[in-house]
């Protein structure tokens, strides 16, 4: 199962963390960990801020910190990140589990 935890100062994403692998499919045909990857890269990704933002990216593990004040662009991919995380924990909550920490 993969967990993703987050967490919030003032109603904004200060944190997004992902661990673990699905295990929907074996490795290579897993699209519950090819969505989260996706979404998680590529929200990564479009962060603009990057001095304000530690970001670690492994095989497994994926983690974003918010360390100082950040643009509206980056509050805003942030909650676009975490809108399309529980989209897939909505269609496979036996595989993925998002937690408000």
């Amino acid at each position: 199962m993969i967990e993703i935890n987050y967490s919030k100062k003032d109603d904004q994403i200060c944190m997004i963390e992902s661990k673990g692998h699905a295990n929907y499919d074996e490795e290579g045909k897993d699209i519950v960990c090819s969505a989260i990857s996706a979404i998680i890269v590529g929200g990564f990704n479009a962060l603009l801020d990057e001095e304000s933002e530690e970001i670690v990216v492994e095989k497994g593990y994926a983690k974003c910190v918010v360390t100082d004040e950040i643009s509206d662009h980056d509050k805003d991919v942030l909650d676009v990140i975490l809108i399309q995380l529980l989209t897939v924990e909505r269609s496979y909550p036996k595989f993925v589990k998002i937690l408000k920490k």
